[in-house]
């Protein structure tokens, strides 16, 4: 006697049935995928409409953020205490071909396209040199702004900031127009020639690649030595430690 409390078995899709239930799924998938391009269309608009509510970019406000960043203060107090508190440590140079060697002589030119001699440079003191990306992003010009809120301190030692970028002189003109010149030069290298020599800007061996950029300071002293260098991705904030190693070079 048969069981009826088995239960049945379910009977078999039927071919009409397996294609209803794809196109189902399909346009189930076509709904979602649907729905996350509205949502990702609405998010780009947004973005731009409050890119444009902001204005244009402020570089010298996102250099004086990245400043922030790193904790950067200008320096207080008289020079000679700076000079003399032993409870800082400066920042050692680092290891670098130039270091004790004559500083290779360059002639770029300067906002006004006039032309900068290191030599001529060097005729009234010591030199800062910095090397620097460009006036185009925060942490690239941050360290100018940071060398000038202390230049009156390097000017007391006799030193003269200089400052290289492959910006086009018209590039930097500009910037100066909306955001205020520097107390020292700023000269365009737009090969980075300049740059090459000092070991912060190297070539690609690649035919159509960029060359790898960086950062680099130096301090040459009146004789036209290198005698302390740093160079890497961040900009070098530390004025007092240039200002130490100016003033060891006077001794």
């Amino acid at each position: 006697m048969n069981d009826s409390s088995e239960p049945k078995p379910a009977a078999p899709e039927t071919v009409q049935e397996i294609p209803r239930r794809r196109r189902s799924w399909m346009l189930a998938l076509g709904v979602i995928c649907l729905v996350a391009g509205i949502c990702l269309t609405a998010g780009i608009v947004l973005r731009d409409r409050r890119a444009t509510e902001q204005g244009p970019r402020d570089l010298a406000q996102e250099a004086r953020d990245d400043l922030d960043r790193r904790n950067f203060r200008p320096l207080s107090g008289s020079l000679d205490a700076l000079l003399a508190d032993p409870a800082y440590k400066p920042i050692p140079t680092q290891a670098h071909p130039l270091l004790g060697q004559p500083a290779p002589d360059f002639t770029p030119s300067d906002t006004a396209d006039k032309p900068v001699n290191l030599t001529e440079k060097l005729k009234s003191g010591p030199v800062v040199l910095v090397f620097y990306y460009g006036y185009h992003c925060n942490h690239c010009v941050s360290q100018l702004f940071a060398l000038n809120k202390d230049i009156e301190k390097f000017r007391e030692l006799g030193a003269t900031v200089v400052s290289v970028s492959a910006d086009p002189s018209e590039q930097t003109r500009e910037r100066f127009k909306q955001y205020g010149e520097f107390g020292f030069p700023v000269l365009s290298d737009p090969t980075n020639a300049v740059a090459t020599k000092y070991g912060t800007f190297a070539p690609s061996k690649k035919p159509g690649e960029d060359g790898d950029l960086m950062h680099g300071t130096f301090v040459i002293d009146r004789s036209g030595r290198v005698v302390w260098a740093n160079r890497g991705e961040a900009p070098f904030t530390e004025n007092r430690t240039l200002l130490i190693e100016l003033h060891r070079s006077r001794r």
